[in-house]
């Protein structure tokens, strides 16, 4: 379906304004919503805080749309339970079905996928799992629209991989000038020693990672948006011996911004984490993310980091690892890149196990 079909329809019936998180399946959508700016949309850095957006648009008795894959709904679950459904605030969930059942998708997605209309069923929430046609699209949004006024409770709709066409309008970015995120991974390879442990975010840099650098012992962590600086903490609480790189993403580190302060209560003498900030989430489609009013530096000094440091290009992080010893830990470095990665970057053929029997063997 076309996005400005669908927007068209959603508005009509009364629907709006629109907020949520990213997913591949809402790139065009999403790209047409920044774009145009016909109806207010806003994007969150996660889906709790969406859902929450969503509650203050109900409380001034408007009908919010909030997005999110299959996945995401579990980030939404504690407000949907504890502030939509107690609260009896109406809203459309736009959830994409990431891992439909019968649908080759990444790993991280299996279990949402084939659990997702249960989990919407345990919670009461109607669902219409929709079809590529207007009538369809009506008539589901006219039943939705009468049910959130009868229940004054949310109601889904379930969006299937290649339902949307593609937009063709030119999409609006943040881009930074640079280098990219490949171009500090070679960089940072030619310093890591056997014994160290390198940590992946989902999308493009763990993607990267995996494929590029040869190290044995990374670890990619797919799907668990927002959660890499937490496993990092984890590994160097467990063995001081071993340094732990996590290579994290604007976006992701958004979602969990909590973690920084939990790092630096903790002070893990052996952490460096690295981001990669290209204000986007590019592996989504390349939308923007919050991170252009944010100094994740301060932030990271102000929450204990014991060093934190700022470098623009590969020949200034090559200084940074070549002194590494001498900077406290744990250690942010904050990197400014531009978006961009090889051409037909793939998915790790690794399973899920081989990838945690990988860091467990170390132990």
């Amino acid at each position: 379906m076309k996005v400005e079909k669908f927007i068209a329809i959603l508005q009509a019936s009364g629907f709006g304004p629109i907020t949520g998180v990213p997913c591949s399946i809402f790139k065009d959508l999403i790209n047409y919503l920044q774009n145009e700016q016909i109806i207010k949309h806003y994007i969150c850095s996660s889906e709790g805080e969406a859902m929450g957006l969503a509650g203050g648009f109900a409380l001034a008795r408007q009908l919010p749309v909030v997005y999110m894959q299959s996945d995401g709904l579990g980030n939404a679950i504690n407000p949907l339970s504890s502030l939509q459904l107690l609260y009896k605030l109406p809203a459309l969930l736009l959830i994409s079905w990431r891992a439909e059942p019968g649908i080759k998708d990444a790993p991280q997605h299996k279990i949402m996928g084939e659990t997702l209309r249960n989990l919407l069923k345990v919670f009461n929430i109607p669902y219409y799992v929709l079809e590529d046609d207007e009538h369809f699209l009506e008539n589901s949004l006219r039943k939705a629209k009468q049910y959130v006024h009868e229940s004054s409770t949310p109601v889904a709709l379930i969006v299937k991989k290649g339902y949307f066409e593609k937009y063709n309008g030119t999409v609006k970015t943040d881009e930074k000038a640079g280098y990219i995120r490949l171009d500090y991974l070679n960089v940072l390879e030619s310093f890591l020693q056997p014994t160290d442990i390198v940590l992946g975010a989902t999308g493009f840099s763990g993607r990267e990672l995996y494929q590029k650098m040869g190290i044995k012992s990374k670890f990619y962590m797919m799907g668990s948006m927002g959660c890499l600086a937490s496993i990092g903490l984890g590994l160097c609480e467990t063995d001081h011996r071993r340094r732990v790189f996590a290579l994290d993403g604007d976006g992701a580190l958004l979602m969990k911004m909590g973690t920084f302060s939990t790092i630096g209560y903790y002070k893990p003498a052996n952490f460096i984490h690295i981001l990669f900030n290209n204000s986007q989430y590019e592996s989504t489609g390349g939308q923007k993310t919050a991170s252009s009013v944010v100094n994740f530096s301060q932030v990271a000094k102000n929450c204990g980091y014991r060093s934190v440091l700022d470098t623009n290009n590969p020949a200034e992080f090559k200084k940074v690892l070549e002194n590494i010893a001498q900077y406290d830990k744990p250690l942010f470095i904050n990197i400014p890149v531009k978006s961009g990665t090889i051409a037909e970057l793939g998915r790790p053929t690794d399973t899920p196990e081989a990838m945690r029997d990988t860091i467990q063997d170390l132990f």
